[in-house]
């Protein structure tokens, strides 16, 4: 990023908040919560409920006193190796191993490093030598990459693996798990999670603050090295209730952890969640429709927040029927742009709506979000659906790419600035890419968009995938919200390609609805009665699907590489 102001606008005052007429009956301005960490609220539930069910792990169910029990026995084992402030990393799926680690490490003050399960040996090695962990929880089918990656990088790691199996009641044998077949010969030293052993004597107490550091959570990767963002145990414990009270959430409520517990949504939105509202969590080890949409049923979840990919999967399932999913109806979709199209298609089967969700790593999840009970406005200009209104507590404000200064019109597009408890202070051993990023408060999101007078914003692209084609300037995701709307397309991705005349040109990666077929042709005369004709895609490729990170996030670089 190249900051040519020297300074960052001024505070938006709360006068200056217009969205806050569009929040739902009840929801504050302001947001304070009444626990200074994740750690507490689980605590509290501990306290107050210690036998109700906190998770379920297919159809097994787990307590806060189970969690507990085994979150002490891991905390003993690492009390050795781990000081207040070291790192402990988590290679793992959705599994309660996940879970139960983060309240060992929590308990000895420890900095957690949630790592994508789908990391090679390579890139694992840059993650070990950036953390420098101490101990590790690493999934049975993780564990051959991460073994190699801790001999390359060379240093000392207490590792404890966790089986595709652990915490399974007898008799539960999903058919998702027997699918996998690991192979792996683990180190003597390596422990598992059923060799733990029993606890002696008490751990000391160790107070967290909300300044201390929860997670070390790393970006996509999509725009060049992985960093680590400093999400503090208050930035974790603010998104938490953001999501408790936007979403209405109450004992009564099921939540199921769609997102990967490697990213920030699951850990914010699903586990932080849960223990702030003191409900059970349904999880699966990875998202399979199939298996997502029977727990779905047989838990009677009734919330979540996922990847509009996810809804996509559900809906084409040859298992999809709505009158099984009766109690799903507070459902949020973030990670990815959202089609209007794709959210009529689902409310059409379901008679149930998608809310918008916006937030990114560096956010510790949610900025923006639609209303509960609300719709989201479309933009005239790029058929895109708002990504909601900016959460309580939280400023935002669309200025000049280059300069940072607020832009002449509010109908005019620059790039989104957030200030707000979720706002994490910087990047972890990166001061280049912080004093970039941050500045007073304020962060540079690199996402490009625009807001209306009633306080809506509108997410157009991101700042370096904008194609300028003969000198125009062409959003991907408005010719993307175009072909989606075909009735043969299922998804598409455009990114801008070398062209010797107009210098770039839009090329659309584009994937069909399962038993349709159509053409290039049709697809381009479909577009020319929607886009100016520098916008069209006249060069496209079919594709069976599109490279997406764990997240969802769709993988631009991948599909630029692929056509150069």
């Amino acid at each position: 990023m190249n900051i040519r102001s020297t300074s960052f606008p001024e505070t938006v005052q709360s006068s200056d908040r217009p969205w806050v007429r569009q929040y739902a009956s009840g929801m504050p301005s302001e947001l304070n919560p009444d626990v200074r960490s994740s750690l507490e609220a689980f605590d509290r539930c501990l306290a107050t409920k210690p036998d109700a069910r906190a998770v379920w792990y297919f159809d097994s169910p787990l307590t806060y006193r189970d969690l507990d029990n085994q979150a002490t026995r891991l905390a003993h084992l690492w009390h050795a190796v781990i000081k207040r402030g070291d790192r402990v990393a988590i290679l793992n799926q959705n599994t309660p191993a996940t879970v139960i680690a983060l309240v060992a490490a929590w308990r000895l003050g420890a900095t957690v490093m949630p790592l994508n399960p789908m990391l090679t040996r390579w890139e694992l090695v840059h993650y070990l030598r950036d953390g420098e962990p101490r101990a590790a929880v690493v999934g049975i089918c993780q564990a051959g990459a991460f073994k190699e990656a801790v001999e390359e990088w060379g240093g000392e790691i207490a590792v404890v693996l966790a089986h595709l199996f652990d915490h399974l009641a007898p008799g539960d044998r999903p058919a998702l798990l027997e699918a996998f077949k690991p192979n792996f010969d683990a180190p003597a030293d390596w422990l598992t999670f059923a060799s733990l052993p029993d606890p002696r004597g008490s751990l000391p107490m160790v107070e967290l603050s909300a300044s201390d550091t929860a997670l070390l959570t790393y970006t996509s990767g999509t725009t060049g090295r992985p960093k680590a963002a400093l999400n503090t145990h208050g930035n974790v414990s603010f998104s938490a209730e953001v999501y408790r009270r936007w979403l209405q959430l109450g004992e009564d409520d099921i939540l199921f952890a769609a997102a990967p517990f490697s990213h920030i949504t699951g850990l914010v939105a699903h586990i932080a969640a849960a223990f702030a509202a003191g409900l059970p969590l349904v999880t699966c080890y990875r998202f399979d429709a199939g298996t997502v949409l029977s727990l779905l049923h047989r838990h009677g979840c009734t919330t979540t927040v996922a990847a509009i990919t996810a809804y996509i999967s559900l809906l084409d399932h040859p298992q999809f029927d709505p009158k099984l999913l009766g109690a799903f109806r507070k459902l949020f979709s973030g990670g990815a742009p959202v089609s209007a199209s794709v959210v009529a298609r689902w409310e059409a089967a379901t008679g149930v709506y998608i809310h918008n969700a916006y937030g990114l790593t560096e956010t510790t999840s949610p900025t923006h979000l639609v209303p509960y009970g609300s719709r989201a406005p479309v933009d005239a200009d790029s058929d895109a659906l708002s990504v909601g209104v900016p959460v309580p507590g939280t400023d935002c404000q669309i200025v000049d790419p280059e300069t940072l200064q607020p832009l002449p019109s509010i109908d005019d597009i620059g790039e989104i600035l957030i200030r707000g408890p979720q706002v994490v202070s910087g990047y972890w051993r990166n001061s280049e890419e912080t004093d970039a990023a941050f500045r007073n408060g304020w962060l540079r999101t690199g996402d490009l968009g625009r807001s209306n007078e009633s306080g809506w914003f509108f997410v157009v692209d991101r700042a370096k995938d904008v194609i300028v084609a003969s000198g125009f300037k062409v959003w991907p995701r408005e010719v993307e919200l175009v072909l989606e709307a075909h009735p043969a397309i299922r998804e598409a991705a455009v990114v801008g390609v070398p062209d010797s005349y107009r210098g770039q040109a839009p090329k659309a990666f584009i994937v069909l609805r399962a038993g349709l077929t159509t053409t290039s042709e049709n697809v381009l005369s479909f577009c020319r009665e929607r886009l100016a004709p520098y916008k069209l895609p006249r060069l496209m490729e079919f594709v069976a699907e599109l490279p997406r990170n764990h997240s969802g996030k769709l993988l631009r670089r991948e599909l630029r590489e692929k056509s150069i």
